[in-house]
């Protein structure tokens, strides 16, 4: 800084006089830093943090400093982890990866990018292994569960009404010719959870009718979104009627504008519950600040603010998150004062889906998706039109859905995808596979 005489005041000199008048204040520098990647929203990151700092502090006696990343989605997040490593075995510089779903944290695994983590025994003794079946944490404890998900249709009610169309109560409704452009569905190359959902028809409708489905989905689809919470966003405003969506960002919604406006539905039988882990990537490098991170997300405490309702005691601050916690005691304690009375550990009605297969397929299906449907979306809405019109529509339904790839042949398809060359000439075979049925239909 210049000196009225255009000489510089070395920076030591104003620290000092900052400190000694009050305007920096050494306590408020904090002594120890975590940094997370995470594609949770912004309103998990506006609860969590500030809660976690004044826990920190309370706790340990020192301020901690939180760095949060987000590459955009849960797949973006991956491969920015898996180019870190690729630089640097050792370590990527980040200290914990949260959210995401089973599938990514399988995969994390499988790769050898996470590290052990010992619960304290109390708190140990209030996670279960398990709800509906669904593992709470890995074996080997690499990863944790810190909140459940589930899947299924999220709708505008007014928006229905105007279209005279029926609420929406399974995959099924959502081919309906009704629907017709007034869908939002993201892109799963791009969105953990739309790989889930994608997933979860193919599995509830075996792979022939499942590919039937999404294919008539994709017909009824109006755009494919970069995001998860795009469709939301879509259905909210009006530029989409319906939307597959992961139950907390609905029912944060509905919380917020009244369950008069807005919808959501789970498909009976037909979709899973998928735990959303948290856990410490390999080299981290604040380790002991990672784990003290974990023991707080995974407390009664913390876990209250996901299903406690804006301003109550002990609930989130800013924002109703409307998500299942993990640790049953928090179900006990917010037993008659939480938005949703649901409690996973005693429902059964759920799909079950080998995670672990789901972890070494999934980025083959992302692919075939994106190439079949996403990549080719316009060619492929002018064959639905064409459908849609014609007097031997089933014969063209059975043209428009097919799918290069049997449910075989995806592990072997999976077991060369690390292969660049392979992978993208494996693409490019698809997007001509589906550009050539679709110039036929047309």
């Amino acid at each position: 800084m210049r000196t009225s005489k255009g000489e510089f005041m070395p920076v030591f000199i104003l620290s000092f006089v900052g400190f000694c008048f009050g305007l920096v204040s050494f306590s408020a520098i904090a002594k120890d830093k975590l940094v997370i990647i995470s594609p949770h929203r912004k309103s998990i990151q506006q609860e969590f943090i500030p809660a976690f700092k004044e826990y920190y502090k309370a706790k340990f006696k020192t301020e901690v400093q939180v760095d949060w990343i987000d590459q955009g989605g849960t797949s973006d997040d991956l491969r920015f982890v898996r180019a870190k490593f690729k630089k640097n075995p050792k370590t990527t510089g980040i200290d914990i990866f949260w959210g995401g779903g089973t599938a990514t944290f399988l995969d994390l695994k499988q790769s050898g990018f996470l590290a052990k983590h010992k619960l304290p025994k109390d708190l140990s003794g209030q996670i279960p292994s398990n709800a509906a079946g669904v593992p709470m944490y890995d074996k080997s404890r690499t990863w944790f569960a810190s909140a459940l998900s589930s899947f299924g249709i999220f709708y505008n009610k007014k928006l229905l009404k105007l279209e005279g169309v029926k609420a929406p109560g399974t995959w099924a409704d959502l081919t309906d010719p009704k629907f017709n452009d007034l869908l939002s569905v993201t892109d799963p190359r791009r969105s953990g959870t739309a790989t889930l959902m994608n997933i979860i028809i193919l599995k509830s409708q075996g792979w022939e009718k499942g590919w039937d489905m999404l294919s008539r989905i994709a017909g009824n689809t109006r755009t494919f979104t970069h995001s998860s919470s795009d469709p939301i966003k879509a259905v909210v405003s009006g530029d989409a009627v319906a939307a597959m969506a992961i139950d907390f960002y609905a029912n944060a919604k509905i919380a917020d504008l009244g369950a008069n406006n807005l919808g959501f539905a789970l498909p009976p039988g037909q979709t899973v519950l998928d735990p959303d882990p948290v856990a410490i990537l390999k080299g981290a490098p604040n380790k002991k600040i990672a784990s003290r991170f974990i023991n707080y997300v995974l407390s009664s405490e913390a876990q209250n603010i996901l299903m406690l309702n804006k301003g109550a005691k002990g609930g989130p601050r800013l924002s109703f998150l409307g998500r299942m916690a993990v640790n049953t005691q928090s179900y006990v304690a917010t037993e008659g004062k939480r938005v949703n009375d649901y409690n996973p550990f005693k429902q059964k009605s759920f799909l079950r889906v080998d995670l672990t297969e789901v972890a070494k397929t999934k980025r083959v299906i992302n692919d075939l998706i994106g190439a079949i449907m996403v990549d080719t979306h316009k060619d492929l809405k002018k064959s639905w039109r064409v459908v849609l019109k014609s007097k031997s529509k089933e014969k063209l339904l059975k043209e428009f859905s097919k799918v290069p790839v049997t449910e075989k042949e995806l592990g072997g398809l999976a077991a060369k995808w690390n292969d660049e060359v392979f992978r993208n000439k494996k693409i490019n075979e698809w997007v001509s596979f589906a550009q050539k049925k679709f110039a036929a239909i047309k």
